[in-house]
């Protein structure tokens, strides 16, 4: 099988219309609320129509994903290369973690203090007295294990919990294999065709993106406004700041190391981090990251291996995200953090970080709060900086599709693996 959508490119007509929509919709959005605050029916067709094509495009991404597995895996010439693939994934996921954890740790105090605001800012914030809970009681590598293992496959599928079904997906392909040649044939070709039927089914939503695009940018500058407390959009603009820097790091990083060529990484990441940037998430844009991998001439199962295992245990704006938190509360709230506990805390977040799925940010879950317990950061100021959380969210969609898209590139692909040029465009 070859995956391959060259004649449903998102070209440069298609990008430069989705730029106008996507900045069209921001203006418009932002002086909306002032003259129309309830809304209207002209209104809510239009915010309709962007979280129809949002839930179109994410009804793509379970059978894609599965799709994408299962023919890696039977399609594999060499189906023991798939473990060491996994196990380089790993030490690419853990070596990004580290990398990210430490820029958080040099860039936000630096920046906290440029933008003037003083230490113990908030120190006279009331607080309740919360008992100290260790994040061990919360989430430790063996509840992890234990929880990446799916009791009902068709339950994870439906809740999209990506982790459990790649494990189901795997272990599911790789007893296929045992079967005889022509069960084995049967079964490649069904989910061949499931494949190429969902890619085929992206390429037309990725079409109309630019309409669809424009209602999502008007609903979410209408959400947002521009109104907030100083503090709050100082940590939101901070944590845009190196989220953003990191995705500019990632670029050349992916296209060098990668051997893409970063303007190669550049032009294929593009449609997936606009799908990002709009939908503010990381699995709808899997489908369009899929044909920015195949545009660069990845092989089938980098591609169906990879981002799918990227997608579900790689997500890099947690490690910027998290501690980032960490950093800030503890300069506003004058709380000491050693390094030590920085630390933990960041083992703790990379352990998380693995289970966390790449949906939009949904108020009221937090499920960093028992580290940040642990370490004397009150509730108060935790569920404080929650409520800024749409204001960054963007930029961590981005910065976790092209994370899926730069890892997916990082895989080594060996002398048969050797990547066919990419298209010159």
């Amino acid at each position: 099988m070859h995956l391959s959508l060259e004649r449903f490119r998102f070209g440069r007509t298609l990008t430069l219309a989705t730029l106008v929509a996507l900045a069209a919709g921001l203006a418009l959005g932002t002086v909306l609320p002032a003259a129309s605050d309830g809304g209207g029916w002209a209104l809510g067709a239009v915010e309709a129509v962007g979280a129809a094509w949002v839930r179109a495009l994410r009804m793509t991404v379970v059978p894609l994903v599965a799709g994408l597995i299962v023919v890696a895996v039977l399609a594999a010439p060499d189906r023991a290369g798939l473990a060491k693939l996994g196990g380089a994934a790993g030490a690419i996921f853990f070596i990004a973690y580290l990398s990210i954890a430490v820029v958080s740790a040099l860039l936000f105090p630096p920046l906290i203090r440029a933008l003037g605001i003083p230490r113990g800012a908030l120190e006279s914030m009331p607080v309740a007295d919360v008992p100290q809970v260790s994040p061990a009681t919360d989430l430790d590598l063996a509840g992890w294990i234990v929880q990446a293992i799916p009791t009902n496959p068709f339950a994870a599928a439906a809740e999209e919990n990506i982790l459990q079904l790649v494990v189901f997906t795997i272990l599911f392909a790789v007893s296929v294999a045992r079967l005889a040649p022509a069960a084995r044939a049967s079964v490649l070709a069904l989910f061949s065709a499931m494949t190429e039927a969902m890619l085929v089914l992206v390429a037309w939503l990725l079409r109309v993106s630019p309409v669809a695009i424009f209602a999502l940018a008007l609903g979410a500058a209408r959400e947002v406004g521009i109104d907030a407390a100083w503090i709050l959009v100082a940590f939101a603009g901070i944590s845009i700041g190196i989220m953003l820097l990191l995705v500019l790091a990632l670029l050349p990083i992916a296209g060098v190391l990668g051997g893409v060529g970063t303007m190669g990484f550049v032009r294929a990441a593009w449609p997936g981090q606009l799908v990002g940037l709009a939908t503010r998430s990381s699995m709808a844009a899997l489908p369009a990251l899929v044909e920015g991998a195949r545009r660069l001439g990845l092989p089938d199962r980098i591609v169906g291996f990879g981002l799918p295992l990227a997608a579900s245990m790689f997500k890099p704006s947690v490690l910027v995200s998290a501690p980032g938190r960490l950093l800030f509360l503890g300069w506003v709230l004058a709380l000491p953090i050693d390094p030590l506990s920085y630390a933990v805390f960041v083992g703790y977040a990379m352990l998380l970080a693995a289970t966390t799925l790449g949906v939009p940010a949904q108020g009221g879950r937090i499920p960093m709060l028992p580290a940040y317990l642990a370490l004397g950061i009150p509730i108060e100021g935790v569920v404080l900086l929650e409520t800024v959380d749409v204001l960054w969210d963007f930029a961590a969609t981005v910065l976790n599709a092209t994370g899926y898209l730069a890892a997916t590139t990082l895989l080594p692909r060996g002398p048969v693996d050797a990547r066919a040029p990419a298209p010159a465009t």
